[in-house]
């Protein structure tokens, strides 16, 4: 087989995938053909954000693409689609990636660097990996690491034992300070949030998703330090010097989104960004209560 003409094919598939992102600010299409066809990726844009079940955020600020996806199969094509670093203390971190590809990936998918192995294996106390969320997307936890600058390389395979691979880089040069933060939802969905501010932090956050380190937010509000400086910080004790804030789960929502019967994780978090507020380069999740509807 000709590998060059293989990769060619590649490059204009991830090609496509940066036209579209560019052309449309809020939605992103590919189609396939016999071999499937892609989620819709809806990016945040709005200051409360779109419901997003079933997409993630693509973040181009967070990653980019080193080389063009090689593939045994010129038919299966596979890409990296975003992911943001989660922070687990000031200088601990571990790379969490979306992978797409047009047909499902029945045999899974792995990421390594040349510095740590990264094995798609369980860490103690968080998420399972590898979180298979549609047949053509694989959500994937890296091993936690000290250092996560690098060159990333995602293999995929599927039903009929083809591989396909595809090189990302990706580089967190600062972390944020530990974020202290207290979180309570009653029954009813009102929300009341204290919030400490932290070193280096862009923006905090009070989001809904289903599972801890889940690329889906349901909904989503944000408030940057000159925001929380606009309330006045707690008195008395056990928050003294927190900034409180009062909202309700429907503040979370667009105003065409409905928020799906269910559990919910209602989660304080705190982000360095991109060249916005949605762009997490790196995301640290605090306190969380639940709320069901």
């Amino acid at each position: 087989m000709k590998k060059n003409h293989y990769q060619l094919k590649s490059c204009l598939f991830f090609c496509i995938v940066l036209f579209f992102c560019e052309s449309s600010q809020c939605e992103m299409k590919i189609c396939g053909d016999n071999h499937g066809i892609f989620k819709t990726i809806k990016q945040l844009k709005m200051k409360t954000i779109l419901n997003l079940k079933q997409y993630v955020i693509l973040l181009v600020a967070a990653f980019a693409m080193t080389s063009c996806l090689d593939s045994d199969d010129p038919d299966f094509q596979f890409i990296g689609g975003g992911g943001y670093i989660i922070q687990v203390t000031p200088t601990t971190f571990f790379p969490m990636i979306a992978a797409y590809a047009n047909e499902p990936m029945t045999n899974g998918c792995k990421i390594s660097n040349g510095k740590t192995n990264v094995s798609l294996t369980d860490i103690e106390g968080y998420q399972k990996m590898g979180v298979q969320t549609d047949p053509n997307m694989q959500q994937m936890l890296a091993t936690e690491l000290t250092d996560v600058t690098g060159q990333y390389t995602l293999e995929a395979t599927n039903s009929e034992g083809k591989t396909a691979q595809t090189w990302m880089s990706l580089s967190a040069s600062k972390g944020m300070g530990k974020l202290d933060a207290k979180i309570e939802c009653s029954d009813d969905g009102k929300i009341t949030a204290y919030f400490k501010l932290a070193e280096e932090v862009d923006y905090y956050y009070i989001f809904l998703q289903k599972d801890s380190y889940d690329f889906t937010k349901y909904g989503l509000k944000y408030w940057s330090e000159t925001d929380l400086k606009k309330v006045t910080p707690e008195t008395e004790e056990p928050y003294k010097d927190y900034y409180k804030l009062s909202l309700n789960v429907s503040d979370l929502l667009s105003s065409s989104a409905e928020l799906a019967a269910g559990r919910y994780r209602v989660v304080a978090a705190a982000a360095i960004t991109g060249t916005s507020y949605g762009d997490f380069v790196v995301l640290q999740e605090g306190d969380y209560d639940t709320y069901t509807k």
